[in-house]
């Protein structure tokens, strides 16, 4: 049972209207407490007072910009006032000065005008006399160029085919050798592939029959090198490797080739220290015993 007097009024649909209400609202719907207020009036407002700020910033924009113009309109004049003012100063002075101007002084200018003329002439004829004795000189330069060539014999060119393997009285330095070693203990060699055609550092033909010709890249063209046969070659018998172990072969450097070994000799000169056609890789010692002529 419910007290005396009390009502439950928790609903969101009751709305109890006061003395209150009907003295300052007497002319407005009664709303309900879960109920949004009406979104025109806002809108309107809003929108009301955009169109305020904007008639506001567009007077605003359109007075400064009548302010500038009449501004530039009056500096106008005075700039082109000033203009005509300078120009009739630069040109004042100039016009005194000719004015002012004496005729003795124009009379030595003249004179001054015309020696510098005739002095112009002068150097003119002087350079025209140089270019003639200019061009007269080649023939004597080539005559005298001539004369020192026919005095001074021609220096013939060493042929790299006619040097033969030598030994040098005094032992070779690596200076003279342009820096490479004089004794390699190991390097490999093989024979010239033949079908391929090679030819000499001078230009002569390659002779595969020729036993002192060795191509290589270690050492300068015309450096005697002497090969000394090592052992350790698998496809050989005992036998045979006692043939050829120890065995000495002098050759030249004839030739400068790209290969993958460090020397390429002749078949002449690979027989020598092993078995041509057999062999195709071996190790020899090397022994630089004459420079390069």
């Amino acid at each position: 049972m419910e007290p005396r007097g009390a009502r439950d009024f928790s609903s969101p649909q009751v709305r109890v209207r006061g003395a209150n209400d009907f003295r300052q609202y007497s002319s407005q719907r009664l709303r309900l407490p879960n109920e949004r207020p009406p979104l025109g009036p806002r809108l309107r407002g809003a929108l009301g007072a955009l169109l305020a700020l904007a008639i506001v910033g567009g007077i605003g924009v359109a007075v400064y910009f009548g302010v500038t113009l009449l501004l530039e309109e009056d500096d106008a004049p005075a700039a082109e006032v000033e203009q005509a003012v300078e120009a009739v100063e630069a040109d004042g002075p100039e016009e005194e000065s000719t004015a002012s101007v004496d005729p003795e002084d124009a009379q030595s200018e003249d004179t001054s005008v015309a020696e510098q003329s005739s002095a112009a002439v002068a150097t003119d004829d002087q350079q025209s006399g140089a270019v003639d004795s200019a061009a007269a000189e080649p023939d004597s330069t080539e005559s005298a160029a001539s004369g020192q060539q026919t005095s001074q014999p021609q220096q013939s060119s060493v042929a790299i085919a006619l040097i033969e393997p030598t030994v040098s009285a005094q032992q070779v330095t690596p200076a003279q050798v342009g820096g490479a070693e004089i004794v390699a203990e190991r390097v490999t060699a093989e024979p010239v592939p033949s079908g391929i055609p090679r030819s000499l550092a001078d230009g002569a033909a390659y002779d595969p029959s020729e036993p002192a010709t060795v191509f290589t890249a270690r050492w300068p063209v015309g450096t005697t090198l002497r090969l000394t046969r090592l052992p350790g070659a698998t496809v050989l018998s005992d036998d045979e490797q006692e043939q050829v172990v120890g065995s000495v072969a002098m050759v030249v450097v004839r030739g400068t080739e790209s290969s993958n070994t460090d020397l390429q000799l002749s078949p002449a000169a690979f027989e020598q220290l092993a078995f041509y056609g057999t062999e195709r890789i071996i190790a020899v010692r090397v022994e630089v015993t004459a420079a390069p002529p």
